[in-house]
């Protein structure tokens, strides 16, 4: 595990560098001027709904950490869970390799008010089932309804796409199945792990799918209008490009979401294409990063003064004590 830590980073300068000679006929052609152009022309109401949009991601994902702090541990602090998926997410989408620099942030927090690391990992588990359940459930039900678009778009016959789309809502019912017919957790890396129940992934997969729709909309609002494809069909590409950018390791997925979506919309402009992703990370990384910083700024500095407070408390408790004896 160690080791691949440290070629995570090794992994991300390759995958950047594959996409750059990849793209690099299209991206030379490219003037800053144009993307700020593109951005100078959205509308006001597009940009407001892309950001009304990011603020619904993090407020659906801090609810249900909310739901996975109180069935971890059986405290219900909603407001403390949201702070923390406030913090946790951006921070870690940014630095890269997500489940562990926004693990290590939530175990900081969380150890704060007596989670042990075993719950913690836990939480961290159920975090992460609704993007998953809710990516599969979009995908494959955009590529089902959408099966000409996602042909052009991927590439491939509408007879593949069709049958990838059957395959995977097979795979997404059988999880349904699999959660329903166990009872016993099951045992990864040595860890026992507890099934949810039935109406628990349900909720999980629609809070995820409700998250993942928010996700999609900041991105689709600002698309130019070059698109020329319906917000169902344009799920399945941003789910794709998005998972692509998760996977590769590289921080926020910065080059490889571009580069995905360059690659299945070869009809957009680039320029108006980058200008639009430009606006999209502004709204949904730089700005919640921001807002992260001030917070974990505000909670360390709130943790620091209190143990000041403890300090001088106890400092001067013992020289109350000292007095008495000699007196």
């Amino acid at each position: 595990m160690m080791r691949l830590r440290k070629l995570a980073p090794v992994f991300g300068l390759i995958v950047l560098a594959i996409i750059g000679a990849v793209l690099w006929e299209r991206l030379r052609a490219i003037q800053l001027s144009e993307i700020v152009a593109q951005i100078r022309s959205l509308p006001r109401t597009s940009v407001l709904g892309a950001l009304a949009c990011s603020i619904c991601a993090y407020l659906l994902a801090g609810l249900y950490e909310g739901i996975a702090l109180e069935r971890i541990s059986g405290q219900r602090r909603r407001w403390y869970a949201l702070r923390t998926t406030l913090i946790a997410n951006p921070i870690g989408r940014s630095v890269g390799a997500a489940l562990l620099s926004g693990g290590a942030l939530r175990y900081r927090l969380y150890a704060a008010i007596g989670l042990s690391a075993k719950q913690v990992g836990a939480l961290i588990v159920l975090m992460s089932m609704p993007y998953v359940l809710g990516v599969g459930w979009l995908i494959d039900l955009s590529l089902l309804f959408n099966a000409e678009q996602a042909s052009n778009a991927l590439r491939l016959g509408t007879t593949t796409i069709m049958v990838l789309a059957v395959l995977g809502l097979l795979k997404d019912v059988g999880w349904l199945v699999f959660v329903k017919l166990r009872r016993q957790p099951i045992t990864i890396a040595g860890q026992q792990i507890r099934i949810p129940s039935l109406r628990h992934t349900f909720l999980q997969v629609g809070l995820g799918v409700a998250q993942i729709l928010c996700n999609t909309g900041i991105l689709y609002l600002v698309m130019p209008p070059e698109l020329d494809m319906s917000w169902p069909a344009f799920i399945a590409i941003y789910c794709i490009a998005f998972v692509a950018g998760q996977i590769s390791n590289v921080p926020a997925g910065l080059g490889v979401l571009e580069a995905a979506l360059m690659l299945m919309l070869p009809h957009v402009p680039p320029a108006k294409l980058l200008g639009a992703v430009v606006v999209y990370r502004a709204l949904f990384e730089v700005l919640p990063l921001l807002v992260a910083i001030a917070l974990w700024g505000g909670y360390e500095a709130a943790r620091l003064q209190a143990r000041i407070v403890t300090r001088d408390s106890s400092t001067t408790s013992a020289s109350t004590q000292r007095n008495r004896r000699l007196e």
